[in-house]
C-alpha cells in the first residue's frame, strides 16, 4: 500500500496539509515534483482514506464488477451452451 501526503518543504522540514500518524524511526521515500502553474492548477489533493464504496466504484471504472442481476442475465444468455448436441457431430 501506498501513501501520499501532500504538503509544501517550508524552513528545511516538510509540513503535511494535514496531520499524519507514522511510526517512529519508520522508513519514507519523499518524491518532489516540479510544478508548473497550468499542473498546480488542474491537479486535486489525493485523499488518504477512501472508503470501500469509493474504492468499487474506482475499481470498477477499469475492470467492471458484475451485479447479481448481471450475472443472472450471463447464465440465462449461455445457457444454450452448456448442452452438448450429438446429433450434430455425424
Amino acid at each position: 500500500m501506498v501513501l501520499v501526503i501532500t504538503g509544501v518543504f517550508e524552513n528545511e522540514r516538510f509540513i503535511p496539509d494535514r496531520p499524519v500518524s507514522l511510526p517512529q524511526k519508520k522508513r519514507v521515500v519523499v518524491t518532489i515534483e516540479e510544478h508548473t502553474a497550468e499542473a498546480s492548477i488542474t491537479e486535486k489533493p489525493v485523499e488518504l482514506l477512501l472508503k470501500t464504496d469509493e474504492r468499487r466504484k474506482m475499481y470498477a471504472q477499469f475492470c467492471g464488477i458484475w451485479t447479481e442481476k448481471d450475472y443472472a442475465e450471463f447464465n440465462e444468455a449461455a445457457k444454450d451452451f452448456e448442452a452438448i448436441e450429438t446429433g450434430e457431430w455425424v
